[in-house]
């Protein structure tokens, strides 16, 4: 068995894990307004700019269109995003988060946050910078080209998170 065989067995329900426990559905605004960790990061999304159109939301979410619209529907219903016409193009929507919208953000960020926090606190410093190390060196080869050239695991995207400008 290669060790990566053996380390993918132990990863993935290491991964599934955690992402259960660190999940928005974990904090009491993304229980209380059913957020998915989906629609956060579409919220995201959408409050990284001054809006964003349907394809720019697609874009940023790596989803084929009629998804991120489903998506972007289920945020408008919730009233944390809203739709508009763009001034300048009739035929383009823009979505921008409602003050609720931004707020819920802000909310779900920092519960999230006071989360790990709690576990970083329990954790070694020696243990803390191994995670660290090992994540930044998940991510970096995550976006990086394959060693033969072949394109990376992941195509082209940004969902805004300062790690993916920093990942190479």
């Amino acid at each position: 068995m290669s060790h990566h065989t053996k380390d993918l067995s132990r990863l993935m329900p290491l991964l599934r894990h955690a992402t259960t426990h660190l999940g928005v559905e974990q904090t009491a605004t993304g229980k209380a307004l059913g957020l998915t960790n989906a629609r956060m990061m579409a919220l995201a999304a959408v409050g990284a700019g001054d809006g964003c159109s349907m394809t720019d939301l697609a874009q940023r979410l790596a989803l084929p269109a009629p998804l991120a619209t489903r998506v972007a529907d289920e945020l408008v219903a919730r009233d944390l995003v809203e739709r508009s016409g763009d001034p300048d193009d009739r035929r383009r929507v823009v979505l921008r988060l409602t003050e609720q919208g931004r707020t819920t953000l802000e909310t779900v960020h920092h519960e999230a946050e006071q989360l790990v926090s709690a576990v970083l606190l329990r954790m070694s410093e020696a243990e803390t910078e191994a995670l660290l190390v090992g994540l930044q060196a998940f991510l970096r080869m995550l976006h990086a080209p394959a060693p033969d050239g072949d394109s990376p695991t992941l195509p082209a995207h940004d969902h805004g998170f300062p790690t993916e400008r920093n990942a190479s």
